[in-house]
């Protein structure tokens, strides 16, 4: 069959289509990968001459231009037919409507956590800040008293981009930019009450416990005289009230690059202590980093994992579902 055979019988056929899907098959049958004109052009390389070559090809692209268009008028024709035949349909304004069947939705449990969380230390005097998501090595790192060489680098895996920036690895990076911010705001003098609620992301393979994505919590506050007891207080209140006021925990030494002294913050469950938190008084160095002077002010930091915290008190034994958009798990809250 040649060229004009092919576009003679396509608009013979495009003419009788009724339906959008006998119109799908007619696309594929003259234009697709295998279609009649595409095997018409595997034709043209076989032509003796250039010259013949050349005319072959304009003729089949404008070939398959008026048979694209159609398709495209007579899928125009064929919309048209169906908004005048839903004209037809009777349409009562006043009958009841359909019932929804599954219920109405409900707000994820991290973002539950999250206005709770956010309530609860607003209250308290602090205020909810942001930071980038990409970020440079030096606010997620550097400033924060982790140096290129540092071996707590190893305890964070990071991805980085082809610029040299990453993807942040801890809601931490927006401790010395906010210090520096707060400052030029307020004439160089605290204090800082700060805190995020925002995801973080490491090179973690995807199991139970682990995922590349994660929530992290943190609060910052900066001032005269901030001290362990003042760190104490605002962690217990905030755990008993998520918890039970019944709730027991303890600090226990741990190393944080970016505070000294730092703690492990755990509580009392049913299987024994675990890890709810990390924290600590930030470092002298990241103080000086923000533009502060450590020996006329001193700080804390104090942070945790919402996945995690949910995990223990909810017995949810797998972290990727809340990520994973199943209704079974999500209409459980």
């Amino acid at each position: 069959m040649n060229a004009a055979d092919i576009k003679e019988k396509a608009f013979v056929e495009i003419k009788k289509i009724e339906s959008t899907s006998q119109l799908e098959e007619a696309r594929i049958r003259y234009l697709g990968r295998d279609g009649l004109v595409n095997q018409l052009f595997a034709e043209i390389p076989e032509l003796p001459r250039e010259e013949d070559r050349k005319k072959a090809g304009i003729y089949l692209n404008e070939i398959k231009l008026e048979i694209e268009e159609a398709l495209a008028q007579r899928d125009r024709q064929l919309k048209k037919l169906s908004a005048k035949e839903l004209e037809k349909v009777p349409f009562d304004i006043t009958a009841p409507g359909i019932p929804m069947t599954g219920g109405l939705g409900s707000i994820h449990p991290l973002t539950q956590l999250r206005q709770f969380v956010l309530d609860t230390f607003s209250n308290l005097g602090f205020e909810e800040v942001s930071a980038p998501h990409i970020e440079t090595d030096d606010y997620n790192f550097g400033l924060l008293n982790v140096l290129a060489d540092h071996p707590a680098r190893d305890l964070w895996d990071t991805l980085y981009l082809e610029d040299g920036r990453l993807l942040r690895t801890h809601t931490s990076n927006m401790q010395v930019r906010e210090m520096k911010k707060r400052l030029s705001a307020q004439a160089g003098k605290p204090p800082i009450r700060v805190m995020t609620f925002d995801r973080c992301f490491r090179y973690e393979n995807l199991d139970p416990q682990h995922s590349h994505t994660f929530t992290q919590f943190e609060i910052l506050y900066v001032d005269h005289h901030v001290s362990m007891a003042n760190l104490r207080f605002l962690s217990d209140y905030f755990l008993k009230r998520f918890f039970g006021e019944k709730t027991k925990t303890r600090f226990r030494p741990k190393y944080y690059p970016f505070v000294e002294p730092g703690v492990g913050v755990d509580a009392l469950g049913p299987n024994g202590w675990i890890e709810i938190a990390g924290a600590g008084l930030v470092h002298p160095q990241v103080l000086r980093n923000g533009g502060i002077d450590p020996n006329q002010y001193s700080g804390l930091a104090w942070g945790f994992g919402p996945d995690r915290m949910l995990m223990a008190k909810l017995g949810i034994d797998d972290i990727r579902s809340f990520y994973e958009g199943d209704l079974r798990f999500l209409k459980q809250f």
